[in-house]
């Protein structure tokens, strides 16, 4: 089913919510960069089948919601949305657990929320966060996004995202590509407020509060697993599970079944 949030700068963001009639808990997803939360659907019916409540929203200038594609306005506002979305998720689904999930930059988006808010939730599950990138940008492109963010922060350039290294099942590689909805467009803004999220939530890892599962393929070509291993080696609060021979997307890799199982165990625990 359709589900949408407005923003306080009027942008509308559009998404889902799946409601199981007996709900035991559900998971607020945020997606990653250049993606939409349709590609979750998948994960969003495993969980229906386990009586947990799925919801999620295209993050702005992404998928079917408002905004220029690839860019953000300002970092606040994902801080906005996910207080929203808490808020909603909490009147849809009184009095049960709300678990929060980030993937890739929306990993990042969500320790950051965490670590700056500490919000009344169950817990979070973070997968292949965006901490380290794999391939670093050089001294001169983030000093270029530093000059640029304050001329022309709407600027947009190539992610550069090698597609190839999102999971070892290649149909899933092919629809990524052929997937009107994805884009692989990046702000100058966005960027700065990418490499702001990673750099606040490292440092201050270990102020963390939430329990937090965080896991990450040990071959992940596009964010790198040092980021996870560095953020959990800071705070108690985080169980890493580092998946062996694992790319980017986990959530889409062949052996998806153990990693959702995996997940599950976890949340049934918390629940307990």
């Amino acid at each position: 089913m359709d589900y949408n949030i407005k923003l306080s700068n009027g942008q509308l963001l559009r998404g889902l919510i799946r409601k199981p009639e007996k709900s035991n808990a559900v998971i607020i997803m945020v997606h990653g960069h250049g993606e939409h939360i349709q590609r979750y659907n998948h994960w969003a019916e495993l969980f229906y089948e386990k009586n947990i409540g799925f919801t999620g929203v295209d993050l702005p200038g992404h998928g079917r919601s408002d905004g220029k594609r690839g860019h953000i306005q300002k970092g606040s506002l994902f801080d906005e949305m996910l207080d929203i979305l808490i808020n909603e998720c909490k009147k849809t689904f009184p009095d049960l657990p709300v678990f929060v999930y980030g993937h890739s930059l929306g990993g990042a988006i969500i320790l950051a929320y965490l670590l700056r808010r500490n919000p009344k939730i169950a817990g979070a599950i973070i997968t292949s966060p965006t901490l380290r990138l794999a391939f670093e940008p050089s001294k001169a492109k983030l000093k270029l996004a530093a000059i640029m963010k304050n001329i022309l922060p709407g600027l947009i350039q190539q992610s550069g995202l090698p597609v190839e290294y999102l999971s070892h099942d290649k149909e899933i590689v092919e629809k990524y590509i052929n997937d009107p909805l994805v884009h692989g467009k990046i702000s100058v803004n966005l960027f700065h407020t990418l490499m702001n999220l990673a750099n606040y939530s490292l440092s201050h890892a270990s102020e963390l509060k939430t329990p937090v599962l965080l896991i990450h393929g040990d071959n992940d070509k596009i964010c790198s697993p040092a980021g996870s291993i560095e953020f959990a080696g800071k705070t108690q609060m985080a169980e890493l599970k580092i998946w062996p021979g694992g790319y980017h997307e986990l959530h889409n890799e062949p052996f998806k079944n153990d990693v959702f199982k995996f997940i599950l165990n976890w949340i049934n625990l918390k629940l307990t």
